[in-house]
């Protein structure tokens, strides 16, 4: 039991948790009605959207890598998955067609990166412009609206305060914490990300791992978007936008994951995400105005690059250790 304790207060996860009954406590106080059942719902339903993009955007930085064009991919495929709705195709089917032409936005992604040697960041950023674009002149800038009433239980459904979408975010971060900790596959992607050289020396082929890995993430953000929509009844080309990805990345930075890769796991991502939300949804309901929040929002990223760096720093400094041991 004495090492039970000790190693669960000897992890990091523990004291992010800490820190985030805090600040549920913090703002319970400020505003009674902070815990109430209709403000828990609200706070998980936040969670649902940002988590799905985290637990892609997440894993994709575990293989060091970055996809700054999420949002974009997401909306643009659910704009076109939602209009596939609206033509009379099967809601299932839609669904798997446009976490489909998730994936190939990946492939894009990863064609940029791998063959023609544009950096991720850049290329990614630059490519949220395109779909975002493309989004807007499909539409016209307008709302594409749904009426299938089956399509919004996807979304929609809720098992008293907990919605469905909640749901699926938790067993995303089940399945794919058990993937990277438990399998060869996730062990090749923490490698890629911590020494590429290394990974290559070792026969573990870089461009496979990062092209899944960006497939997978672009995927997941399109099924974001589609249950965005579902529970909306609508898709509009900006639902998914920079606000979306950030906080997607924010969350991630938070919970531990290396911006640089090789490092983090969907347990602390986890908490990082129920973090972010529980803390942005409080200064919404304590009645700060749109410029505080975006200063906080702000600060958060901020505190979540620091906790990247010295997450960053220690690691170097015990494997210095280690190193010298020997």
């Amino acid at each position: 039991m004495n090492k039970l304790i000790k190693r669960l207060t000897g992890s990091r996860n523990f004291y992010l948790f800490l820190f985030t009954v805090l600040i549920i406590v913090i703002f319970q106080i400020a505003q009674p009605r902070y815990l109430s059942a209709d403000n828990i719902r609200n706070i998980l339903y936040s969670v649902s959207v940002t988590g799905i993009l985290m637990v892609g955007i997440a894993n994709l930085l575990i293989s060091g890598n970055m996809d700054l064009s999420a949002g974009a991919v997401g909306c643009f495929c659910t704009i076109l998955g939602c209009k596939l709705i609206n033509l009379g195709v099967p809601w299932v089917l839609a669904v798997l067609m446009t976490i489909g032409m998730g994936i190939c936005c990946g492939l894009l992604n990863a064609f940029m990166t791998y063959k023609l040697g544009i950096i991720p960041f850049i290329g990614t950023l630059g490519i949220a412009s395109v779909w975002s674009g493309l989004g807007a002149v499909i539409t016209k800038q307008a709302s594409v609206t749904l009426t299938n009433e089956a399509f919004f239980k996807f979304g929609s459904t809720k098992f008293g305060i907990i919605p469905i979408a909640f749901l699926y975010v938790v067993f995303l971060c089940i399945l794919y914490g058990l993937i990277m900790k438990y399998t060869k596959f996730g062990r090749q992607v923490y490698m890629c990300g911590g020494n590429r050289v290394a990974a290559r020396l070792a026969g573990i082929k870089g461009e496979r791992i990062g092209t899944i890995m960006m497939c997978n993430c672009s995927g997941l953000a399109a099924l974001a978007g589609i249950v965005m929509a579902s529970r909306m009844h609508l898709i509009h080309y900006q639902n998914l936008q920079d606000t979306s990805t950030m906080g997607a990345i924010t969350a991630a930075l938070l919970g531990g994951v290396a911006f640089g890769g090789g490092a983090g796991g969907m347990l602390g991502a986890f908490i990082g995400l129920m973090l972010l939300n529980c803390f942005k949804n409080g200064i919404d309901i304590i009645g700060c105005n749109e410029y505080v929040q975006i200063l906080f929002n702000g600060v958060l990223l901020a505190a979540a690059m620091a906790v990247d760096f010295f997450n960053n720093l220690s690691r170097q400094k015990a494997l210095k250790a280690k190193n010298a041991a020997k």
